[in-house]
């Protein structure tokens, strides 16, 4: 049996998948698989901030109320009209237009006098009663982005953000690390598949295939469900072998502990799968097993138990769909425990906990009740995992490590 970080060692240790190119639409959730810069300015032109008139900010510097300056109004420009030359004077102009050549400043409609209109009723002649610094309400070309900018760095996760820089510098694909295959297979002759038929005498429901599938769904990978094997090693084996070649990621629930119908173990070895580890050092979950296949396929061998399960994809398989992506090692969050525990136990603990702001704006995290690895309603209270390392010890009110119950959820 190894302790939990020897088992990240071993887990970060995979490489990472090739690249593929998606739509920009589609992109979200992905990993960048290299830095992408701007190939343009955003914006492109020195565009207007605001409606109102464009002129030359050196032209106003003695503009008061009692010393107006009084201006004609030489053209106007409106958002989607061509660049225009400066013609002297002032400049009516709408918000995005672009600035004419020669003028530094715009001048919000709400601080310009029109004086007189032309016959169409656009102003003809305005007066300023107050000067305006260079620049004054113009975007400048490259302002926001400049050519040459890094707007996705390499191992970013792509979020809808990211899409508007992408739109913005006219960018129809971006390059992204493919998102493994993933496979779910239940075991157990107990387990019932359909919640629309009644529980047989000793029956459950697989509560788990769903719980693993949303989660995949969360990080943007569509997992397949196989199905639920009954305790057969020999048509588990059959389906396994046909999956191997398909799947960069196979998990199964159950038939991994010491009892006479956990097969899991045995089979992976008639398969040629490496056993990497099998037992780690933590609870729940301590049956958990970890196989690696000749042609790079990863197989985790989830316990049943149903935080067990939780636990295993959070801290083991998503660990490595991070390694896969290339992504870097998850760091934790560190907060204040907010009542005294005693671990009993050596076994690095995942416990369930809740996040919070005390009185005085510091975090702090919650042991929650219900513990057990069998019990699912404390999980719907917990938005944490409270971690605490391997030895037994009595904790008091101190700084340890969190992680948010859900790699995609915030904490608070």
């Amino acid at each position: 049996m190894i302790s939990y970080p020897q088992a990240l060692e071993i887990i970060n240790q995979a490489q990472p998948l090739q690249s593929m190119a998606v739509p920009i639409g589609a992109a979200q959730a992905y990993v960048s698989a290299k830095d992408i810069k701007s190939s343009v300015n955003v914006p492109p032109f020195a565009n207007s901030a605001m409606d109102g008139f464009a002129v030359v900010s050196s032209e106003l510097a003695n503009a008061s109320e009692q010393a107006p300056v009084i201006m004609k109004v030489a053209g106007d420009s409106v958002a989607g009209d061509a660049p225009s030359a400066g013609l002297g004077q002032a400049w009516e102009i709408m918000t995005g237009a672009p600035v004419p050549s020669g003028y530094d400043a715009v001048v919000k409609v709400e601080d310009v006098e029109v004086l007189e209109r032309q016959a169409n009723g656009y102003p003809a002649v305005v007066s300023f009663s107050a000067s305006v610094p260079a620049f004054n309400n113009i975007r400048l070309a490259g302002e926001d982005i400049h050519q040459g900018d890094i707007l996705i760095a390499k191992g970013d996760i792509i979020e809808a953000p990211h899409i508007m820089a992408l739109a913005a510098i006219g960018k129809a694909t971006v390059e992204v690390t493919r998102p493994p295959e993933v496979a779910l297979i239940a075991t157990g002759t107990e387990l019932q598949d359909d919640p629309t038929k009644e529980l047989l005498p000793g029956q459950i429901r697989n509560s788990n295939t769903p719980y693993l599938q949303q989660c995949c769904a969360e990080l943007g990978i569509d997992a397949d469900y196989v199905g639920a094997f009954a305790d057969d090693p020999e048509l588990f084996e059959d389906s396994l072998s046909s999956l191997i070649e398909s799947q960069d990621i196979i998990i199964s629930t159950g038939a991994v502990s010491a009892g006479r119908h956990d097969f899991i173990p045995d089979s992976l070895r008639k398969l040629g799968a490496i056993i990497e580890y099998h037992k780690v050092q933590i609870r729940p979950g301590k049956p958990i097993l970890y196989a690696r296949f000749e042609n790079g396929c990863h197989y985790f061998g989830l316990p049943g138990n149903p935080i067990s399960s939780v636990v295993g994809f959070r801290f083991f398989v998503y660990p490595l769909i991070r390694t896969l992506q290339g992504l870097p090692v998850e760091q934790p969050i560190m907060a204040k425990l907010a009542k005294p525990f005693n671990k009993k136990h050596k076994f690095r603990f995942f416990a369930k906990g809740l996040m919070s702001v005390d009185s005085q704006g510091q975090l702090q995290a919650e042991i929650l009740p219900g513990q057990e690895s069998f019990k699912i309603q404390p999980l719907l209270k917990a938005n944490c995992w409270v971690v605490l390392d391997e030895p037994a010890k009595q904790y008091e009110q101190q700084i340890v490590t969190v992680y948010p119950l859900s790699p995609v959820q915030l904490t608070l």
